[in-house]
């Protein structure tokens, strides 16, 4: 194929002609710049991409004419000539070392001002800066081969010194410091060119001379009004962070130190700019700047820098160097309304501490002495940094979400402050808590954002403080009493509450405390303010402190019972305290439970049971959102509700916020003496309070499936409502099964959905096995697989429907199947109606699903399936007359009807067969790929069988086959050798 699209843009690059009148011409030249632009920019693309087009027979003629249209357009478009430089770069990279070996010598050599009269000197000597600028740029983005890159990088770094070389007289020439605009813009780009090869590499001892131009230039642009305006600080700083920062720097660690010597004078710019902004304003852009390179050489070098700290000889560097990031962290402002430069510092604390803590002990004592200084001035600060503005309302929503962020990265740094200070950081907080609370308490409306930032602070260390630390800790909860609470911003408050909850666990170890922050909690429910901070810090202290709430729980239970019937609660929130209510109950005597149950859950059952039969035509949005509170607060004390020990390695279940929780019960009491007798009594156990809880309300829950089986949502707060009752009741809840498995059923008879699927799985898992319970486990799985079946092929047969529109049912459908088949097979066997094949045949369609949770979980029931098949002789039926499809499918699957991302999956079918059924295998896949243009007509018949052979040979290394399924299906798709191929292959 000839380079045709290479004449054709050169052509076009060549459009230019002169006009007849000055409007005239400057329209031509509008229009041509533009033309001229994407000219230059489609060659440079061909030359990236197609350069296997470019004859080798051309590439002398390629060379000459790209110099010639460079030269042609060294007075512009300026965008124009950057791109035809770009264009070069990638001609040179393709070409070395093997077509043009010395192409960048040769290229120093043309681009002289002797080579090229008729171009001004410094305009010829940007051309060459330009083009070495680039060079490295390219390379690092090129898609090069592996091979082709390390020579190509070799190269490159062999003219190293050259380049240098070069650098060095033009910035150390009268051009740099002129402030003629051509000579500007060369030294801005001989700097550009500077940080763009010290990032492909140049080892450190041979940068010290650059590195002192480097410096000087930054100075000169501070002084230069014209220099300033090009950004050569900027450029220099940006070359010097590239330089100190390559990974190749820490095999010179003499000379690193050096470096820094010489960057640290850069702090008198630092100096200059913070006193213009008294005055006339620095430039704040330009600090941050220097700032980010001083952390960047901190970070890179960390190790180095603790180290030198034992030394006397770069000693006072080295602390020079962390008190300018501690400068600055404490940058004069407000983040982020007139200060962003402070967030800079935040992780190098980090990697600071990181790298004390991993030292030697002799060394570690050594550092903190050293450092504590530091980090209690850097904690001080960070104190003052956190506060909150007085008033917010004039701040955007973007604003606050910044200060949120930084916040949270404030009190990380906490925590890498404790990790040096450890107790000496408590008593700084003790000391600053008591201070900002007698202050407090005079002027509350002036004080309160110091008050405020000291509880954020133990609320950060919270998790890093010691179990048994008794000495600061309780003085710290203790002062929580005397907080002024009414005369308080609610902020304030806020954080007291969530700094309770996050001492949960060290509040358990000293239950004595809890006097003192109880009462602060329950206040909390009555305000809509404090209630989501309040409700979320009484579920950490019940989570962790459950044995000893009994002596709090009256308390607790009646402000619940109020915040909840006061209605100034949220869904969530209403939620969270039925979890609080749940774990509290459990440390009460039974009989208590069952009043209290009485108490606060009657009048939500009478409400469910109203909002079902509220309407008799179609339900309503509030009444959903009714039903929908309702449920999830029940689930949610279902599944904490909990009177029994549980066993180390029963696991509590999840009860996050974000997951299905649900409503209560009432008309208990009665029934608690006549159901004691029939459930599992003969022990002398008592019942869980939630079978009587989950007694009343399953009536109520086959009326909501009734009216309700249509909405999704409601249809999965009545499964999670049920799990978790399944899952705290365990074998108390047998005389409710047949009860609870006609609503799964009926539920997903009316409407196949997956969270009932999931809830059937559950049934499953624990009874599969119960002989007394097994006639129902196998009706339940029998119908399920029926309806499911039913309603996948009857949907499909409708017009502008497909499987794709039962993806999510088919995931937990096959993901149900393959966990029932692995755990108690003969669910599938014993019992009858289940069809096996139409399971088996259904599995076979979906794997050419484009979903992939729907294929995995479809691949993992088959694989199962075949796997299972040599035990089970009526697995074995279904395999030997299905596997046939199954194999057809798996290779249209493989040939392009199916992603790429699932092919992963499919290949553990193949080699579960392979395993298992390698006679048959190798029978239907010799018919399959005998078949004219089956899977592909792009796949040639030694291909096909080349794929066969590598398939049979691999019955144990999963990786091999997905590497030989992977590479197949790239013939198949006619993707082998493109770059899409290779840049995609790493996301599948």
């Amino acid at each position: 194929m000839h380079f045709d699209l290479y004449y054709t843009v050169k052509t076009r690059l060549s459009v230019v002609r002169p006009a007849s009148t000055t409007k005239q011409r400057a329209i031509n030249l509008w229009e041509s710049a533009e033309v001229q632009f994407f000219a230059a920019t489609t060659l440079h693309t061909k030359l990236v991409k197609s350069w296997h087009q470019v004859p080798p027979e051309e590439y002398g003629s390629l060379k000459k004419q790209l110099l010639e249209a460079i030269a042609s357009y060294c007075v512009g478009p300026k965008i124009v000539l950057n791109r035809l430089c770009i264009a070069l770069s990638a001609y040179v990279l393709h070409t070395l070392p093997v077509h043009w070996p010395n192409a960048v010598p040769e290229l120093m050599a043309t681009l002289q001002p002797s080579n090229l009269p008729n171009i001004p000197p410094e305009k010829t000597a940007w051309i060459l800066l330009e083009i070495l600028t680039v060079l490295p740029e390219e390379f690092q983005s090129s898609h090069l081969t592996h091979t082709q890159k390390g020579l190509v990088r070799s190269e490159l770094q062999r003219n190293v010194p050259q380049v240098l070389s070069l650098l060095e007289n033009i910035l150390a020439s009268d051009t740099a410091t002129s402030d003629s605009e051509t000579a500007v813009e060369v030294t801005r780009q001989a700097v550009c060119c500077a940080g763009s090869w010290l990032q492909l590499g140049v080892p450190l001892p041979d940068c010290e001379k650059l590195a002192d131009h480097l410096v000087a230039s930054v100075f000169t642009s501070t002084a230069s009004p014209q220099h300033h305006q090009i950004g050569l600080a900027e450029s220099a700083l940006d070359a010097l962070t590239n330089m100190a920062t390559h990974p190749d720097t820490h095999k010179y660690p003499s000379t690193c130190l050096r470096l820094l010597a010489k960057l640290l004078p850069l702090q008198q710019i630092i100096q200059v700019q913070q006193q213009r902004n008294l005055t006339e304003g620095g430039d704040q852009e330009l600090v941050a700047s220097i700032y980010s390179l001083f952390i960047s050489v901190a970070e890179s070098h960390s190790r180095l820098l603790l180290d030198s700290l034992l030394s006397d000889e770069d000693k006072n560097n080295v602390l020079q160097l962390i008190q300018l990031i501690l400068q600055c962290s404490n940058s004069p402002g407000v983040y982020p309304i007139n200060e962003n430069t402070s967030q800079l510092a935040l992780g190098f604390w980090y990697i600071l501490q990181d790298d004390i803590i991993a030292s030697e002990p002799e060394q570690f004592h050594l550092y903190v002495a050293l450092l504590s200084p530091v980090y209690r001035t850097l904690a001080e600060v960070m104190l003052h940094k956190s506060m909150l503005p007085a008033v917010e309302d004039s701040w955007s929503s973007e604003e606050k979400e910044q200060l949120r962020c930084y916040r949270q990265d404030i009190a990380d740094t906490m925590m890498y402050c404790y990790s040096i200070l450890r107790d000496n950081l408590l008593e700084l907080l003790h000391g600053k808590l008591e201070e900002a609370l007698e202050k407090c308490n005079s002027d509350p409306r002036t004080w309160w954002r110091s008050l405020e930032s000291c509880l954020h602070a133990f609320q950060a260390i919270a998790e890093c403080v010691d179990i048994d630390e008794s000495r600061h800790l309780p003085r710290f909860l203790e002062a929580l009493r005397r907080l002024p609470y009414h005369h308080l911003d609610t902020r304030v408050v806020i954080t007291a509450l969530e700094a309770v909850g996050a001492y949960a666990e060290w509040i358990n170890a000293h239950p004595s405390v809890l006097s003192h922050v109880v009462p602060l909690l329950v206040t909390g429910l009555g305000s809509s303010d404090l209630a989501p901070s309040a409700t979320m810090a009484l579920k950490d202290l019940t989570r962790d402190c459950q044995t000893s709430m009994a002596p709090f729980a009256h308390h607790i239970l009646q402000a619940s019972q109020e915040a909840l019937r006061g209605e100034k609660l949220k869904l969530g929130e209403c939620v969270r305290l039925m979890y609080t209510v749940g774990r509290v109950l459990a440390v009460l005597p039974v009989d208590n439970i069952m009043n209290y149950l009485n108490q606060l859950l009657m009048p939500y059952v009478e409400e469910l049971q109203y909002l079902v039969t509220l309407e008799a035509s179609k339900p309503s949005a509030v009444a959903k959102a009714g039903i929908l509170l309702r449920l999830k607060m029940l689930s949610m004390l279902f599944a904490t509700l909990d009177i029994k020990p549980r066993t180390e390695s029963e696991v509590e279940p999840d009860v996050s916020e974000g997951s299905d929780m649900g409503t209560c019960t009432a008309g208990i009491a009665s029934q608690q003496r006549t159901q004691q007798q029939s459930v599992g009594s003969s022990n002398n156990e008592q019942v869980q309070p939630v079978f009587f809880v989950l007694q009343r309300i399953l009536p109520v829950m086959q009326a909501i499936v009734e009216k309700w089986y249509t909405d999704t949502h409601v249809m999965q707060a009545v499964c999670s409502a049920v799990k978790h009752a399944l899952a705290t009741l365990l074998d108390d809840c047998r005389p409710l099964v047949p009860e609870m498995l006609e609503l799964l059923v009926k539920s997903y008879r009316l409407q196949p959905y997956p969270a009932a699927l999931d809830l059937a799985r559950q049934f499953l898992v624990m009874y599969g096995r119960d002989r007394c319970q097994l006639p129902l486990m196998e009706s339940l799985l029998r119908e399920l697989c029926a309806i499911t079946i039913l309603a996948c092929s009857s949907n499909t047969s409708t017009p502008g429907t497909s499987l794709s529109d039962h993806a999510d049912l088919l995931e937990a459908f096959f993901n149900l199947l393959a966990q029932i088949l692995k755990k108690t097979p003969q669910l599938f066997v014993s019992g009858e109606g289940i069809d096996l094949t139409a399971l088996f045949q259904c599995g076979i369609m979906t794997l050419s699903l484009p979903e992939a949770p729907a294929v995995k979980s479809a691949t993992s029931f088959l694989v199962t399936f075949v796997s299972q098949s040599r035990e089970l002789p009526q697995l074995l039926v279904v395999v030997q007359a299905c596997g046939e499809a199954l194999v057809q499918r798996l290779l249209r699957c493989i040939g392009g009807d199916s992603p790429r991302s699932v092919l992963e999956h499919l290949s553990e079918i193949l080699l579960a067969m392979n395993k298992k059924h390698c006679d048959n295998l190798c029978r239907w896949l010799q018919q399959a790929v005998h078949q004219d243009g089956f899977p592909s007509p792009r796949a040639s018949r030694e291909q096909k069988e080349q794929f066969v052979k590598m398939v049979l040979k691999e019955r144990a290394n999963k990786r091999k086959l997905q590497e030989t399924v992977r590479e197949f299906s790239l013939i198949c798709r006619g993707l082998v050798g493109t770059d899409y191929a290779a840049h995609s292959s790493l996301s599948f």
